[in-house]
């Protein structure tokens, strides 16, 4: 029984955190890396009180940690079926209970970091004497490793996913044709190659503009706010980057075309609105006066504005993640101050000059690193 568990913990659990560790650590920089140490517990504590005491809030929370678990169920699927993974199925010797106990292990480890997370969310509503929300968190949390134990032994057990369980995959993968036209490019590629990430990068971003505009919405902080919209530039540095990368490989073609730089500048701009296109509606509907109409739509701008700063950012350094995170950090910083100085249009056009400029300085030299 130990070699048959130390044999699942490697092949499920340890490869799972080796291949998604760059996952991990972009999560772990943006829901603790950027904030300051002084401010984290304050932070998470807002958080989790947002979480615990919308319905709304709640629920996008749920929905992340189910995509969490979907995430591990086809990464055991994917192992599982693999031609050299044939050895696992001698798991079926075994008696139906213990199966299922070494499976729900194997589910829990994978399951860590939610499982931690909870824990915090379950003491806190436990302590404001919200027992019905502790305990339905509580039991979200075993359907969610019983979930992911009870698709493990059926896919070992009967050497292929149950029918739902293959259609549920398969539609989150197949593709259809549509004409998306030249501006389509990127948004298509997003939501359909990277749907995954643009999913979290969306529930992050909502959360955060969730503890502004509807939990702290009688007490606007607009210092917190700043700080938050900042963050969401900041996640959607990631999809940014699968941006260029995608254009400058699979759409590479399109340097050998006659394409004005001014429409290929059009197209990441275009892309841009149409990722910050949930934020920009979720605070006009949520707004209830904390912020007048034109400053939220001035800072919808700016957020494209600077994404697409970020987009001249990544040709002038070659695509170089390391130098990218580090120069996007700086903008964080000097955007933030601009802003709480009170400059918004200038922060607005100075951002977009600069980028219109870094973009078209460094678009036709750029050479990967």
């Amino acid at each position: 029984m130990k070699m048959i568990a130390s044999l699942l913990l490697k092949v499920l659990v340890k490869q799972f955190y080796i291949i998604n560790a760059g996952f991990f650590l972009f999560l772990f920089f943006f829901f603790f890396g950027i904030i300051n140490g002084g401010q984290l517990i304050s932070y998470h504590q807002s958080l989790i009180l947002g979480i615990i005491s919308s319905p709304v809030f709640m629920g996008l929370v749920w929905l992340a940690w189910m995509l969490y678990n979907i995430k591990c169920i086809v990464f055991c699927n994917s192992i599982i079926k693999a031609e050299d993974s044939s050895y696992i199925f001698v798991l079926k010797a075994l008696p139906a209970a213990k199966q299922f106990v070494l499976y729900s292990i194997v589910a829990a480890l994978q399951y860590l970091p939610v499982l931690v997370y909870s824990f915090f969310v379950i003491t806190m509503a436990f302590n404001r004497s919200m027992l019905l929300t502790g305990a339905l968190v509580a039991i979200y949390q075993l359907l969610m490793i019983g979930l992911a134990a009870g698709i493990l032994f059926i896919t070992i057990n009967k050497n292929m996913p149950s029918v739902w369980i293959a259609k549920a995959f398969t539609s989150l993968t197949v593709r259809k044709r549509i004409n998306v036209g030249y501006y389509g490019f990127l948004p298509a590629y997003i939501l359909y190659e990277k749907k995954f990430a643009f999913t979290v990068i969306k529930i992050f971003s909502l959360l955060l503009l969730s503890v502004s505009f509807v939990r702290n919405g009688d007490q606007f902080d607009e210092d917190l706010f700043s700080i938050f919209f900042q963050l969401i530039f900041a996640a959607h540095a990631v999809a940014v980057f699968y941006c260029v990368d995608f254009n400058e490989s699979q759409m590479q073609f399109g340097r050998n075309l006659p394409l004005n730089l001014l429409k290929i500048a059009g197209m990441y701009l275009f892309t841009f609105c149409m990722l910050m296109l949930p934020e920009l509606i979720f605070m006009l509907v949520n707004n209830h006066s904390n912020l007048p109409v034109i400053n939220i739509l001035l800072l919808y701008l700016t957020a494209v504005s600077t994404l697409f700063l970020y987009t001249a950012i990544l040709y002038g350094c070659g695509l170089n993640m390391e130098s990218y995170m580090l120069l996007v950090f700086i903008v964080f910083i000097m955007i933030f101050f601009l802003q709480k100085a009170g400059f918004q249009s200038l922060t607005l056009l100075g951002i977009l000059v600069t980028a219109g400029v870094v973009f078209k300085t460094n678009y036709y030299s750029f050479e990967r690193e």
